[in-house]
C-alpha cells in the first residue's frame, strides 16, 4: 500500500502524506474498533503496510526514478496477508481488497519492465489503489455492524468441514 509521496514539491507531498495518514488512521481505527476479525486484521495489515512503506521509500532525491524495491517488498507482503485473510474470511470483500493490492503489484511490474515510465506516473499509479482499498474497508465495517444489529451474529471465518 503506497503511502503518500510522489514527484511533486515538498509542500504538496507533505499535505498529501498528512491527509492520507489521517484517512488511513481514521478508517483503520474505525475498522479495528467496530469491525469483526477480518475487518480488524485487514485494518492492522493496511496500517502496518502504510507505516512500513514510509520507511521503505528510496531517498527523496531518487524516489520513483527506478523501481521502489522496498515498497515492492511491503506490497508483496501485504498482498500475501490480504490473500490469506480473503481465503479464510466469511466475507467477499477481502478478495476485492486483495485484488486492488494485486493491481499495485502490477504497477511495480510495469516499472520493472519499462524503466522509462515517468516517476510521477509510477507514484500516482501506486498510491491510486490505496483509496478504494480504504473505502472498501470502511463500507465492509459498516456492513458488519449492520449484520450484527440485524442478525445478532456475523461469523468471521469460513469453516470447511469435509464431512
Amino acid at each position: 500500500m503506497t503511502y503518500g509521496g510522489g514527484g511533486h514539491d515538498g509542500a504538496d507531498m507533505t499535505t498529501n502524506v498528512i491527509l492520507f495518514a489521517l484517512l488511513q488512521l481514521g478508517v483503520s481505527g474505525y475498522a479495528a474498533w467496530r469491525g469483526g476479525k477480518p475487518e480488524r486484521f485487514v485494518a492492522i495489515a493496511m496500517f502496518a503496510a502504510a507505516f512500513a512503506t514510509m520507511i521503505a521509500y528510496a531517498p527523496l532525491s531518487r524516489r520513483f526514478a527506478g523501481a521502489e524495491f522496498g515498497v515492492l517488498a511491503v506490497d508483496v507482503l501485504l498482498f500475501a496477508g490480504l490473500t490469506v485473510i480473503a481465503l479464510n474470511a466469511n466475507r467477499y470483500w477481502p478478495m476485492a481488497v486483495a485484488s486492488l493490492q494485486l493491481a499495485s503489484l502490477i504497477v511495480h511490474l510495469g516499472k520493472l519492465l519499462d524503466l522509462t515510465m515517468g516517476g510521477w506516473a509510477y507514484a500516482l499509479l501506486l498510491k491510486l489503489w490505496a483509496y478504494p482499498m480504504l473505502l472498501t474497508l470502511l463500507v465492509a465495517t459498516m456492513r458488519h455492524r449492520r449484520r450484527l444489529v440485524r442478525y445478532g451474529v456475523d461469523r468471521p471465518w469460513t469453516s470447511f468441514d469435509a464431512r
